[in-house]
């Protein structure tokens, strides 16, 4: 058995982190939400070409943040301009598990809007009001998958970048590290809307720290988790030798 992770650990670890590097972390905050600003601004003269801009820009900005803060993890004072570019083979195998990801939780959405609708004919959607009272146990059972999906293929951009997987083996990899772990990351997810919900309460100011601040203890669970299952198989691993030897 590994050691056990708490969520205070990795809140602790993820604040020292973003404390230490403050400047970086707010910096490439800034830089995102200004080229978001400046994407919404053109989205009258781009058209629908500005959500697709958005997409790539949203995929570039995450392989280039997750690249600073594991350098910044692995070793601070070799960090350095380079790691801010954003490698293209990982931002496209980050897309490509996006564009996965995102026709799985449509089809299995369709399914289950479908079968509700059919066995519940008197049910009919206001569009005036569609999240009237009668539609609350719809949406109930679309956040289910929603969520699951979501906590277990939460670090496939960290296998992405960390380990340079593909897209199917990022998505294999991060099922298989959070197999086990599903409330102990539901926390961690809380614990993150917590942060962002007071962020927001800082008259908005405060999401330019909290989203990326989010992003950093998704980095220090994967970190630790990933390092604790090393542990596990080293230790299984020397078991099966020993037995062997016996």
């Amino acid at each position: 058995m590994g050691r056990v992770i708490t969520v205070k650990e990795v809140f602790m670890d993820s604040w020292r982190l973003a404390k230490d590097n403050m400047l970086v972390l707010l910096g490439l905050t800034v830089f995102q939400f200004a080229i978001i600003f400046i994407i919404s601004l053109l989205a009258v003269v781009l058209g629908n070409a500005s959500g697709l801009l958005l997409t790539l820009f949203d995929a570039f900005y995450t392989v280039a943040f997750y690249q600073v803060f594991f350098k910044l993890i692995d070793d601070p004072k070799d960090a350095s301009f380079p790691d801010v570019v954003p490698n293209l083979v990982k931002a496209f195998n980050f897309l490509l598990v996006k564009l996965v990801i995102s026709l799985v939780l449509v089809f299995m959405i369709a399914v289950i809007s479908s079968v509700y609708f059919f066995n519940t004919p008197q049910i009919e959607i206001d569009p005036e009001n569609p999240f009237s009272w009668e539609m609350l146990p719809i949406f109930i059972l679309i956040s289910i998958p929603i969520t699951y999906f979501t906590i277990r293929l939460c670090f496939v951009v960290a296998f992405i970048v960390d380990q340079e997987s593909g897209s199917s083996e990022s998505i294999s990899q991060s099922w298989t590290l959070t197999k086990g772990h599903f409330w102990f990351i539901l926390r961690l997810f809380l614990l993150m809307l917590g942060v962002n919900i007071l962020g927001a309460m800082a008259l908005g100011l405060g999401t330019l720290f909290s989203v990326p601040f989010s992003s950093i203890i998704l980095i220090i669970a994967y970190r630790h988790m990933v390092n604790n299952y090393a542990d596990e198989e080293e230790i299984l691993l020397d078991d099966v030798v020993k037995s062997d030897g016996n």
